[in-house]
């Protein structure tokens, strides 16, 4: 059981039954593979994180975004139609985290690349990048583990539409960055796939087919 008690109950609510994060692939009575466009526009802290540190807070209320903190580490993120986000249930076991990646991420640059988009690679902690210019990646997906006994999660989100500015009013410039951020603000690190043809049916569809093999596998 998840002994987690959320430290901002004021501010962080929890998801809700129709799992806008996907975390429930964690349970072995669901398929361990989800991938869908979100419905509604929220934001997600990671498992460590103060949302008051993190977030726009007062964008947040004003606009009534709920927040959301997940079971996976890494930052924070907005969801919003026309991304894309992948759950998927990995076999328990810990292992370091760049062997995970590097199972996982070959199939999502596979997928994309099927759906009409761009090579990616790998950059920072597990996230997808663009390189439109040498030397200064663009992030198009960030991602995040959590590694147990019994299974391991990956949550990832890729970035179809382009979503900078719902990124500059609802994140502040995130506490942690990965060296290849270089300082940049939301709107000049990441980029969207959707400026290559890429969209967001046709991205599904390939990352199911995809993902579908690696559920429940380990490195």
């Amino acid at each position: 059981m998840d002994a987690f008690v959320e430290p901002f109950p004021e501010l962080v609510t929890p998801a809700g039954a129709d799992d806008p994060l996907g975390e429930g692939v964690r349970d072995p009575r669901h398929r361990g593979l989800r991938v869908y466009e979100p419905q509604r526009t929220c934001v997600v802290i990671g498992r460590a994180q103060d949302p008051y540190r993190e977030l726009q807070v007062a964008a947040c209320a004003a606009d009534g975004v709920p927040v959301h903190r997940r079971c996976t580490g890494g930052g924070a993120v907005v969801l919003a139609p026309g991304m894309v986000v992948v759950a998927l249930r990995l076999a328990g076991g810990l292992h370091p985290s760049s062997q995970w990646f590097s199972l996982i991420n070959p199939a999502l640059s596979a997928a994309v690349r099927a759906a009409g988009g761009p090579p990616l690679t790998t950059q920072g902690h597990g996230d997808l990048a663009v390189i439109e210019e040498v030397g200064r990646p663009r992030k198009v997906l960030g991602a995040s583990l959590r590694q147990g006994r019994l299974c391991t999660l990956y949550l990832g989100v890729f970035l179809v539409a382009d979503a900078a500015h719902l990124m500059e009013r609802y994140l502040a410039h995130p506490s942690r960055e990965p060296a290849y951020r270089q300082g940049r603000r939301h709107r000049d690190f990441c980029t969207a796939l959707g400026r290559y043809g890429v969209r967001v049916a046709e991205l599904i569809g390939r990352l199911e087919q995809g993902l579908a093999a690696l559920i429940d596998q380990a490195p």
